[in-house]
């Protein structure tokens, strides 16, 4: 049987030793768009096989002259599933495992994050880079994180390994970004004017060199990355890499420190089955104290119907105050009159809370495979619970 050789070379610089951890590693890439795609064929090449890809946008023509894994066929196909059916095609791995979700990140179970050793942020919005953040650091993964315009190209790392490491936070700041604009109503307006940054097929080939090559670096033990950020200006070839400091302002790294607990319930239970489960096992009352306003219902504001949310306030578009049948009467500038029905915490004893204890936890949006966060009531702790 003839020994393939497709990485004798790579060795010489890399080693046996980190060539295995390669083969090994898993990686979550978000975004599989130009700087996606970029990350994507170096790892491969350098034979990494174990992908996980997430992207909920479809291939446009305009994506062609930026990418290597779309061909004209694509348009119009899931960017995450042809970047891992290419990938499949192309690797180098003895046994690939690639798998492509056409979905947000927000709208997948927590417990990818947990699945998977490094996560690459490749998005091109600030919300979904704070999300992705945030669950890095909860959860102790490493972040790997992309941007360029125009010849700029701007990659940071934050392996979030110890209690003094900083996260992209320290970056981009503590504010919620969901609802940039917000309305009267402090829910967000509908975007009508989505401007495309402008990029050129060299930069998203650049950052995905620098992210690459970092990942790498990572592996051997190497990295002169952590916690900091590197812009390189390749029109006129200038590098600044700036440390950052972890911020005493930065809630979540006090919020790190979460003891696991593997739930048998799934989405169909209840948050009272739940809470419940863990009294039984811990012989302590637990309470979930979300971050926001959770909207399970409103009246709209013109004629009074009610309407079903479900969903966290900063997810909530303005508009959706009127029902389908007002919508021509919708004003962005009118207050809130109609009444809301929202939720804050989650309590066993508080008889205010009985509704939504007895709804099923899919109605908060909870996925398969998530994660939900639970304080102790008596003890300063807090736990991560799993869910099926």
């Amino acid at each position: 049987m003839m020994h393939n050789n497709y990485f004798n070379r790579q060795e010489l610089v890399i080693g046996k030793e980190v060539g295995e951890k390669i083969k090994s590693t898993k990686v979550l890439v978000i975004g599989a768009g130009a700087g996606g795609n970029e990350v994507l064929k170096n790892l491969a090449l350098m034979g990494f096989g174990n992908f996980t890809i997430v992207d909920f946008d479809p291939i446009e023509d305009s994506n062609l002259s930026r990418t290597t894994l779309f061909s004209k066929s694509d348009i119009g196909k899931s960017k995450a599933e042809v970047a891992a059916n290419t990938l499949q095609q192309i690797s180098l791995h003895e046994s690939p495992s690639i798998k492509g979700i056409n979905a947000k990140i927000q709208d997948i179970g927590k417990q990818i994050f947990l699945e998977n050793d490094i996560v690459v942020c490749c998005v091109d919005t600030m919300d979904a880079r704070a999300y992705i953040n945030d669950w890095c650091v909860r959860l102790k993964k490493p972040f790997f994180e992309m941007g360029f315009e125009k010849f700029t190209i701007q990659i940071s790392f934050f392996p979030n390994e110890k209690p003094t490491d900083a996260c992209f936070r320290e970056v981009i700041g503590f504010v919620d970004f969901t609802g940039v604009r917000q309305s009267c109503s402090k829910l967000k307006f509908i975007d009508t004017k989505l401007e495309h940054i402008p990029t050129i097929q060299v930069a998203a080939a650049f950052a995905g060199v620098m992210i690459a090559t970092e990942v790498i670096l990572f592996l051997k033990g190497e990295s002169q990355l952590k916690n900091k950020v590197l812009q390189y200006a390749a029109d006129c070839h200038r590098i600044l890499k700036v440390d950052y400091p972890q911020s005493e302002r930065c809630y979540l790294h006090k919020d790190v420190h979460h003891q696991i607990f593997e739930s048998n319930l799934t989405k169909s239970n209840t948050f009272k089955d739940l809470l419940q489960e863990l009294k039984n096992e811990f012989n302590s009352d637990f309470y979930i104290n979300w971050r926001e306003e959770f909207i399970y219902s409103m009246e709209c504001e013109s004629c009074g119907k009610t309407l079903e949310i479900k969903k966290f306030k900063s997810d909530v578009y303005d508009n959706e105050r009127w029902c389908v049948d007002c919508q021509d009467k919708y004003n962005e500038n009118e207050g809130v009159k109609a009444k809301w029905v929202i939720n804050k915490e989650l309590l066993l004893t508080n008889s205010n809370h009985k509704f939504f204890l007895e709804i099923p936890m899919s109605d908060f949006g909870i996925k398969d495979n998530d994660i939900v966060i639970v304080n102790d009531l008596h003890l300063n702790n807090s736990k991560m619970v799993l869910l099926i």
